[in-house]
């Protein structure tokens, strides 16, 4: 089965937007769950413009605190240059009052009431960093968060938004926190250690502290074998790709759910990968945009055999 050229369009044109079909999600399906999500921003945007003030997820969102579209702008950049992709349903709002300590900003969204708003911390109003926030980096991140939770796929969600970062090392470690129990896990441990070390200083100067340290680095050290697996993985068939062809591997596998990944970088010739995306775009409306999007141009040449 093949997709009608007018569908396929569409899907092209809502792809660039920053909408992704789900994981076997029909045309009709994805353009029916998209309408729904336009249509709750539209309501959404109306009741801003007739009360200037809409009470959402608890908090009280005002038309003076929205972000101007250029600073929306600036994160746009940067999904479209690695992803390829500009997502402007969104809105975002600035917030000062009711904020953690450290907090620079955040999406919420609800699956059951598909409406996600942008937050962030008020001091982003005339400037482009704060601690340790990049402003610009804030943004793209959640963007990216924005376009690929339909894959519900966690395990590389955090990977993909982190290379928005200019850090090299947020870039490297972004993907080791995937779990909210993943930072009780890191945290726990450390605080038991230094405990420990106090109850010793003051209270039991017997009391051997040495056991404490292997539990308080075997959870880091998990993660950071974990997220060395995932790294190699999509470095691995980011590799693969490019030989074969593809000029934007990374938006490719923006697209991509893990064991898609992983198939892409067990590939060895670009035969494989155009008979697999043949196959799946023939089945997948999902595969079918990114093939119409990413993998119009002519794979290399099979290498000759040796003899």
């Amino acid at each position: 089965m093949s997709f009608p050229e007018a569908e396929l369009a569409r899907g092209v044109e809502l792809d660039g937007a920053g909408f992704l079909p789900r994981r076997g999600e029909s045309a009709e399906q994805f353009f029916r769950r998209v309408e729904t999500i336009l249509g709750i921003h539209r309501e959404f945007e109306a009741e801003l413009a007739a009360a200037g003030e809409v009470g959402v997820y608890g908090l009280q969102l005002r038309s003076q605190d929205r972000i101007p579209d250029e600073i929306i702008g600036e994160a746009e950049e940067v999904t479209d240059r690695l992803y390829s992709f500009r997502t402007r349903h969104v809105p975002g709002f600035f917030l000062s009052r009711d904020v953690g300590l450290l907090w620079g900003g955040c999406m919420i969204c609800d699956p059951d009431h598909p409406l996600s708003v942008f937050l962030i911390r008020g001091a982003f109003r005339k400037r482009q960093r704060w601690l340790f926030y990049n402003r610009r980096e804030l943004l793209a991140h959640e963007l990216c968060h924005s376009m690929r939770q339909s894959l519900e796929e966690i395990t590389l969600e955090e990977y993909f938004a982190y290379q928005t970062s200019p850090s090299r090392l947020r870039r490297y470690l972004g993907n080791c926190f995937i779990r909210e129990y993943d930072a009780i896990w890191f945290v726990i441990p450390a605080l038991l250690l230094l405990l420990a070390q106090v109850a010793q200083s003051f209270w039991l100067p017997g009391l051997p502290v040495w056991p404490f340290w292997p539990v308080a680095l075997a959870y880091p050290a998990f993660l950071l074998i974990r997220n060395g697996i995932s790294r190699r993985l999509v470095k691995r068939a980011a590799k693969k790709l490019a030989a074969f062809g593809v000029e934007k591997p990374s938006a490719v596998l923006f697209r991509l759910d893990r064991g898609e990944i992983r198939r892409i970088g067990a590939m060895e010739r670009p035969g494989e990968f155009e008979q697999y995306a043949a196959e799946r775009k023939e089945s997948d409306f999902r595969w079918a945009i990114l093939c119409a999007r990413f993998l119009t141009g002519n794979p290399p040449p099979e290498p000759e055999e040796s003899h």
